[in-house]
């Protein structure tokens, strides 16, 4: 037997033991004035009718709350005590005043009387504070239910009633966000344990312990619990289990779902997106980083229709450099933007981002009959927009705008890596290209010095002055190929040059042994000039490096610039796109750097050079100039 039945039992016991022993006071009362006193029956009954009844009534009390186990032993043990408390209050205040008054040799009736009333006035006293009190908390608990109650009905949060029976969380009631987001409604979960409801199965070990923390009365906060709805879609929610009092609800407690979904798939998509940031940190190329972004934002961030644009100076507009797969599927290659052609336009100037969520309605879109509805644009701080569409209106939340901009801030700060990366590694190139042009170019005036020199010493002082121009000419290869080396290939002073004179003064810097000059042309061209000698040597030299001391080298007009040719073994057409390369050569002793830094020149002029056959062979080489 448990304590609670024990403490029953007394309680009830000692109810109905006292009611009987005062029903047995009162009918010996009845026996003693009709049969000993001869009082009338029926006036000695209408006397001791009511305390009978009461006294019975305590009797049938104290049998009640020993039987019926849906009292609560609290209740019990609370009657028992005020009802044994009232009775041992008036049996001695009664008493009290009887003793003083047998002693007196008085008795007083109505004295016994207004002491009677006085316990009486009290004990309502008593009771109606109590009742008092009660109907206050209980007007506190109805309040506080229909607070509970309106929040059920009005939050947004998904809240489910719980009892537990036989350690099982079942539902007694869910409220309407409960039933829209799960697709549930409330005859399709009512007693059913939630955890069969919508836990999934890889959960089910952990929605086991958080029964038994909530069967416990524990109030507890879990986040990132997934939770699946009727459709087979799982989400991601918060629970809170808030106990309930149990003298006050009939329910143990609620269980509150709040779906942060959104959230958890944002936090997913940033983590996810700062990996492929540093994949983007790694690539060397503006149009790399533009494929690996928009491939990130179909993978990662689910924007099907993504595009990236770059700025081009020279076209002064935006050029697409690379696409996600549905843009090809849906409107094909992406257009190239001009000035004033669309918002993509706007946002690239002024830097800002925008979010048009329909397209339709807005003025300055590019094409009014795209199949595109709304668009993110972003600037990418001068390297150009990138451009993120959807079909239908509307389609983009902030957590979009959001992951938009942080993606567009990667990219920027990958293409700035790559075009320093880029300037660096070019940098690098002209270095070793310089390295390389000095150790060639140098070779000719040294080999005229060197050659002058030994005239010199054979007494021939005019050769002196040779190997003065010879110095002097090094000393302004120096100049130039340092500048070639600080600025590039590129020639800004340039001016009217008469072409035979520079041909004629790079043959006198050059050493050709026997070979023979030919000037067939008295025009006159836009040039560097020390750029324009400096090529004419190097072709000059590759000309008797190739065709021979003997080999002939005629300077022409062309059509719409001028040619250098000679009547060597000329070049194979396979080859040459190679020798205008730098470090190719068929030489063994060449370097490969000649023609190179011929082709250099003519670019630095904007100058297209070209590689043909000569009348007799021999290799010809056209500068188109205009």
């Amino acid at each position: 037997m448990s304590v609670d039945s024990k403490r029953r039992i007394v309680g009830g016991g000692a109810l109905s033991t006292l009611g009987a022993l005062l029903a047995t006071v009162t009918l010996f009362d009845v026996y003693e004035d009709f049969a000993l006193q001869g009082d009338p029956l029926v006036l000695t009954l209408v006397e001791n009718s009511l305390p009978l009844v009461l006294n019975l009534g305590l009797v049938a009390a104290g049998l009640l709350l020993v039987s019926d186990d849906s009292v609560p032993e609290e209740f019990v043990t609370r009657s028992t005590a005020w009802s044994v408390l009232g009775a041992v209050s008036l049996f001695g205040i009664t008493g009290w005043v009887y003793y003083f008054q047998v002693a007196q040799g008085q008795i007083k009736p109505h004295i016994l009387f207004s002491h009677v009333v006085s316990m009486g006035a009290v004990a309502g006293l008593a009771v109606g504070f109590y009742d008092g009190q009660r109907r206050e908390r209980e007007e506190q608990v109805v309040t506080e239910r229909d607070k509970m109650m309106a929040l059920f009905e009005n939050s947004s949060d998904c809240i489910a009633e719980i009892e537990f029976v036989d350690d099982r969380p079942l539902v007694r009631d869910v409220n309407p966000a409960f039933c829209e987001t799960f697709g549930l409604d409330l005859d399709a979960v009512r007693g059913r344990c939630i955890d069969d409801v919508i836990v999934p199965s890889e959960d089910e070990g952990m929605a086991g312990v958080i029964s038994e923390r909530a069967n416990r009365g524990d109030q507890f906060e879990i986040d990132g619990l997934t939770r699946r709805t009727a459709g087979g879609e799982v989400r991601v929610f918060r629970l809170q289990a808030i106990p309930l009092d149990a003298t006050s609800w009939a329910a143990d407690g609620y269980a509150v779902y709040t779906d942060v979904t959104a959230e958890h798939r944002y936090e997913e998509r940033m983590t996810s997106l700062h990996e492929a940031t540093r994949e983007l940190m790694t690539i060397g190329s503006i149009e790399g980083v533009a494929r690996t972004a928009v491939d990130a934002a179909e993978a990662i961030l689910k924007l099907d229709f993504t595009s990236i644009h770059q700025y081009d100076s020279e076209r002064e507009a935006l050029c697409p450099v690379a696409h996600t797969e549905r843009m090809d599927d849906l409107i094909g290659a992406p257009p190239t933007i001009r000035a004033g052609e669309a918002i993509a336009w706007e946002v690239f100037e002024s830097g800002t981002p925008r979010y048009v969520g329909d397209l339709s309605a807005e003025r300055g879109a590019y094409n009014d009959d795209s199949t595109l509805a709304s668009e993110l644009i972003v600037p990418l701080n001068g390297f150009g927009v990138l451009l993120i569409g959807a079909q239908s209106p509307h389609a983009f939340d902030e957590s979009d705008f959001s992951l938009a901009k942080i993606l567009a801030a990667n990219v920027e700060a990958a293409m700035e890596r790559a075009e320093r990366e880029a300037r660096l590694q070019q940098q690098n190139e002209r270095l070793e290209t310089f390295t390389s042009i000095v150790s060639h170019d140098l070779r000719n005036p040294l080999s005229v010095a060197d050659g002058y020199l030994e005239l010199a010493r054979e007494g021939d002082e005019a050769a002196l002055v040779r190997v003065e121009d010879a110095l002097d000419r090094m000393e302004e290869l120096i100049a130039n190929l340092l500048e070639l080396a600080r600025e590039g290939a590129s020639v800004d002073a340039v001016r009217s040059v008469d072409l035979a004179a520079v041909a004629h003064g790079a043959w006198t810097s050059t050493a050709t042994a026997d070979a023979t000059l030919q000037i067939d042309t008295a025009a006159e061209i836009e040039a560097d000039p020390d750029r324009l000698q400096q090529l004419f040597e190097n072709l000059f030299t590759n000309a008797v490096e190739h065709g021979g001391d003997d080999v002939t080298v005629r300077v022409t007009s062309a059509d719409s610039g001028f040619a250098v040719e000679d009547d060597g073994p000329g070049i194979p057409e396979e080859d040459r796109e190679d020798v205008l390369a730098h470090g190719y050569t068929t030489d063994a002793d060449g370097t490969g750097f000649g023609l190179a830094i011929v082709n250099e020149i003519a670019g630095g002029h904007g100058w297209q050079m070209t590689v043909e056959s000569g009348r007799s062979g021999g290799a010809k080489f056209v500068f188109e100039t205009e």
